[in-house]
């Protein structure tokens, strides 16, 4: 797959699956773009949802960078994932069913932030968001540990 340009753009929304399992799109389009050098404002290897999800798939963000990498769409990439460690997809999926409700609030932000809310506010709303970001990150890695 192409890397998508996340310079002028969204990644696929947190809600898109494969397989039933959410976020994979995501974060393998940051995968992508963070290679390709295309990231833009995105985070990639700095988000505990990210972190989850690796966690779930038994996997590093060098592992799972180099699967996204060598692999032509996200259904292949869960494909190996699941070779690499077995029972993977039947763990992500339960973990994707208890997303939001564990992270609602996280998961608003993003889509506010990405476009696909209402956003009544504009351009404001993207800039609080901007600047939340990092210490809510840094909170929900201290408070995850």
């Amino acid at each position: 797959m192409q890397a998508p340009d996340l310079r002028i753009g969204p990644p696929p929304r947190w809600n898109q699956a494969v397989d039933g399992v959410v976020w994979l799109p995501r974060f393998a389009a940051k995968a992508r773009a963070h290679s390709a050098e295309t990231l833009g404002m995105y985070l990639y290897g700095q988000s505990p949802i990210d972190d989850a999800f690796l966690k779930r798939a038994g996997l590093t963000y060098a592992s799972f960078s180099d699967i996204v990498s060598a692999q032509p769409n996200d259904a292949a990439v869960l494909a190996e994932i699941e070779h690499r460690t077995p029972g993977a997809t039947v763990a992500l999926r339960r973990w994707s069913k208890r997303l939001p409700a564990k992270a609602g609030w996280f998961l608003a932000l993003l889509d506010l932030d990405d476009g696909y809310g209402r956003r009544p506010f504009g351009r404001m709303t993207r800039a609080v968001t901007n600047v939340c970001a990092i210490p809510i990150v840094l909170i929900a890695r201290a408070w995850r540990r």
